[in-house]
């Protein structure tokens, strides 16, 4: 090209039928990613259809996705003349093939990246199941998706969906995920509880996960749910895909307190006394004196001076009123969990 520069300039053509091309601006930090040893793959996702033919009320719309980030494809008309160019070699007649640059498109928009900053948690709980429990029986709709059937359905990164899915405690069992409602939540925490006072368990250091989850199969409930209650309480730093668990003692007195009280229903409020009472047996012995109400400070209002509710009354399925209280597979960790308690 540079020999053609000298003789006076570069030989141009423009093909008869021009392809179909989009270019693609990179944000740097993607330039960088691309460019380092071992680059990530990428993908782009987009939700998935509706099932049925009407319109869906979300406008289409696709995001690229690197493992942990997800930026939105957004396509912006230029006015510029932008063309995708090849070499090539033409030749007219008998001359010898000349060394020529051919535009084989044109660009009429480019396609630019906006970060997404955006939890998991709506699309995640619009897309699985509640997971409930009544009178021992589980009352729950299969969908018979795996976690990665249902990320793949969801326009943000795996990474994002990840953490969404910790956020709710959402499971699989039986080839099929879900979220768990939170009376469902409330009987698996005390059957956690009973069988790990029951076998002597810290559960703020460092315990088999899988064996404490075990003995929570045995009382009925789904191992894997007890292991997503690990990794949603789960101490900072701590690996939570391997057998090993440590729970953060802040974290899980918040959970268990929150959890109790939007169980509860009914907008008139609960005795402050009876609930704090309950918050405390609900907890490992060593930690009865945690349960203050800065624990869960945001999530309850206060109708009178001595009553308590779940702020914004968080009325559901799963309500005191309604349902009996954690009586799903009684079995023998809680009996055990109840001579240790009269010790």
């Amino acid at each position: 090209m540079a020999a053609q520069q000298d003789e006076g300039g570069v030989p141009f053509a423009v093909a008869h039928d021009f392809q179909t091309f989009r270019l693609l601006e990179l944000p740097a930090e993607l330039v960088q990613l691309l460019e380092a040893p071992n680059p990530p793959p990428l993908s782009i996702k987009s939700l998935p259809p509706p099932a049925s033919n009407r319109p869906s009320a979300q406008p289409a719309y696709a995001v690229l996705c690197t493992p942990s980030k997800s930026f939105h494809i957004r396509q912006v008309q230029t006015s510029n003349s932008v063309f995708v160019t090849q070499p090539t070699l033409d030749a007219h007649g008998n001359d010898v093939p000349t060394p020529t640059t051919c535009a084989i498109a044109a660009c009429t928009a480019t396609l630019e990246l906006h970060p997404v900053d955006a939890s998991a948690v709506a699309s995640l709980e619009d897309a699985l199941p509640l997971y409930d429990i009544i009178s021992g029986e589980v009352d729950a709709t299969h969908n018979g998706k795996s976690k990665a059937a249902v990320f793949a359905d969801i326009p943000l990164s795996n990474g994002q969906c990840e953490q969404g899915w910790t956020e709710i405690v959402a499971f699989e069992t039986s080839g099929s995920s879900y979220r768990p409602s939170v009376n469902t939540l409330r009987q698996v925490w005390s059957s956690i509880n009973a069988a790990a006072l029951a076998e002597g368990m810290k559960l703020d250091s460092q315990f088999l996960g899988y064996d404490l989850a075990e003995l929570v199969r045995e009382e009925g409930y789904p191992a894997s749910l007890a292991q997503a209650v690990f990794g949603h309480l789960a101490s900072a730093g701590q690996d939570t895909s391997g057998q090993w668990s440590c729970l953060d003692r802040r974290k899980v007195v918040s959970f268990v307190g929150r959890t109790l009280l939007q169980a509860k229903q009914g907008s008139a409020g609960h005795s402050i006394a009876d609930f704090v009472e309950e918050w405390k047996d609900s907890l490992p012995e060593a930690w009865r004196g945690d349960a203050d109400l800065m624990a869960i400070d945001g999530a309850y209002d206060n109708p009178t001076s001595t009553t308590i509710v779940a702020r914004g009354n968080a009325a559901s399925a799963t309500a005191e009123s309604v349902l009996p209280k954690a009586t799903a597979a009684k079995g023998k960790w809680h009996e055990r969990f109840a001579k240790t308690r009269k010790k």
